[in-house]
């Protein structure tokens, strides 16, 4: 079977879709590509769910049960179920569930401000990442607070990357402007530890959904990018794309990851799993 075509997440993103389908919930998923120098990697899927519609106090009740499964150490255990029930604020608006490459990663997602100040640090985006057994990274998904902060933001981190990818974003910006969809998109930073000391990360997530951009639109600048890293091969992408070049773009990652190196990752396809079609599959497989 082609990586193309192949099921990616493998036992962790089965238990992950499981445990979804039984708390008999809508839920959402959708894949990923994420391209480095000389290396490419298929092999993610991304759950997510509301948290008032699955109910705090089951999702309190049940996913410790998951965790323990996925090799997630107690002390990260707690300190992510403590966001679940917080002593002062909301309680998170969504829940995402994923797996990239066999590492595990959970993430509370926190209900977008209609407003928010100039030097305000807000997170919309908490996560834990960690590879079965071993301490996870905790990386907050930091809020640029306007259009020019996001504007320069991407620039200055694009002076860092390659060309490819720099006209890969013009591209993105003009296709917002002929969908009349306002430039920047919803840009969030990322700060990354383990431990309590900074990891290397330093990227940046655009997310690309309002304007209904399919990645095929993209394809021939991703593959100037892969091309440049040399990625994969030039069959190998073409195959890919072919797959999945009608997909809808989400977000768009980019920068330094963890490991000092480049990356960009594409996440495209985002649908609407309902309970009867997950408890299908999951017989099937």
């Amino acid at each position: 079977m082609s990586e193309a075509r192949s099921q990616p997440g493998g036992v962790h993103a089965e238990r992950m879709q499981a445990f979804l389908a039984e708390l008999n919930k809508p839920y959402g998923l959708e894949r990923s590509v994420k391209w480095r120098p000389q290396r490419w990697s298929t092999d993610r899927l991304l759950c997510s769910a509301p948290v008032a519609a699955c109910g705090a106090d089951a999702l309190a009740r049940q996913l410790p049960a998951l965790l323990e499964r996925l090799g997630m150490q107690h002390m990260d255990m707690q300190a992510f179920l403590a966001e679940l029930r917080p002593t002062a604020g909301e309680v998170p608006h969504y829940l995402h569930l994923g797996v990239e490459d066999g590492r595990c990663k959970v993430y509370w997602e926190a209900s977008q401000p209609e407003r928010l100040a100039q030097e305000a640090r807000f997170v919309l985006y908490r996560a834990w990442k960690w590879q079965p057994g071993e301490a996870a990274a905790l990386s907050d998904y930091v809020l640029e607070p306007s259009a020019g902060r996001a504007v320069r933001a991407i620039k200055a981190l694009l002076a860092e990357m390659p060309m490819a990818l720099a006209d890969l974003l013009e591209q993105l910006e003009v296709s917002f402007a002929l969908k009349q969809t306002p430039w920047p998109p919803l840009t969030v930073r990322i700060e990354e530890h383990v431990g309590g000391r900074e990891t290397q990360r330093h990227s940046l997530n655009l997310h690309l959904h309002q304007a209904r951009l399919p990645l095929g639109g993209i394809a021939g600048l991703c593959m100037g990018l892969v091309r440049e890293w040399q990625s994969a091969p030039r069959s190998t992408v073409v195959e890919w794309i072919a797959a999945h070049g009608s997909d809808m773009l989400g977000n768009l990652s980019f920068g330094i990851g963890d490991d000092g190196r480049p990356f960009l990752t594409c996440y495209h396809g985002a649908r609407l799993c309902k309970p009867e079609q997950s408890v299908g599959n999951a017989a099937r497989r």
